[in-house]
């Protein structure tokens, strides 16, 4: 019961936060679009709030690959002053984990090289990344097959810590993504306590959680796929 108390408190302080970083700096959470996702990239924590994209098999299921080798990260041409963060990542403790990653953006070159972009990149224990977040990339384009399209919502909340030369990435407290597949309106929904320590027995299913618990988790509102939150500014596939 106190667990679960204290896990209550703690949602409770991130989205406090996050409501009151917002409201204090209202441009702060910038809309960048590429070629295959969207990132509202805060320009301050360093970080995208959230990655928004739609993944089908024509993006990533090509007789010759078109990705290629070399790519590495580096920042969004679209706001280049906030996302050089390659010195910053270094030698930290944390991994620069891709929203979407680039290994389902292999059909078209530049969009492989956006997906490096760190508008669409999150610092992550490297344990939870290798073991956990890739894992749903495959379970995306799993799905993306199966039902020709779903739309990926990747977020993260709060703040847990800061890293960089002059501590100003935010690492984030939480991150969740939601899996939507249009054909069947159901939602696959994810949250990580991205300061937990690693347990190799841990696996997605004991993170799957219910679309409430996302919307109460990151502000945020799902109706038929479409998301809706104070920083986001509706356009086709937002």
């Amino acid at each position: 019961m106190q667990k679960g108390i204290l896990k209550i408190t703690s949602k409770l302080a991130v989205m406090l936060f996050f409501a009151f970083s917002f409201n204090a700096n209202g441009q702060d959470i910038v809309k960048i679009r590429n070629q295959n996702y969207t990132s509202y990239f805060s320009k301050t924590q360093h970080i995208p709030v959230l990655v928004v994209y739609s993944l089908t098999p024509d993006l990533f299921n090509c007789i010759k690959l078109k990705g290629e080798h070399g790519i590495v990260l580096a920042p969004d041409p679209q706001i280049p002053d906030a996302s050089t963060l390659k010195d910053d990542y270094n030698n930290s403790l944390f991994d620069n984990a891709q929203m979407m990653s680039p290994d389902e953006n292999t059909c078209d070159k530049d969009a492989y090289a956006e997906s490096f972009y760190f508008t669409n990149v999150m610092p992550m224990p490297k344990n939870l990344y290798k073991a956990l977040w890739e894992k749903l990339h495959d379970k995306e384009v799993v799905k993306a097959k199966k039902f020709k399209k779903v739309k990926v919502f990747a977020g993260t909340v709060g703040r847990n810590w800061v890293i960089g030369k002059e501590n100003n990435i935010i690492v984030p407290e939480w991150c969740w993504k939601v899996i939507y597949i249009p054909s069947t309106d159901e939602y696959l929904c994810y949250e990580f306590h991205n300061i937990e320590p690693f347990n190799p027995k841990d696996n997605l299913a004991n993170h799957k959680v219910d679309i409430n618990t996302i919307e109460s988790l990151a502000g945020v509102h799902f109706v038929n796929g479409v998301i809706s939150a104070s920083y986001i500014t509706p356009t086709p596939n937002n």
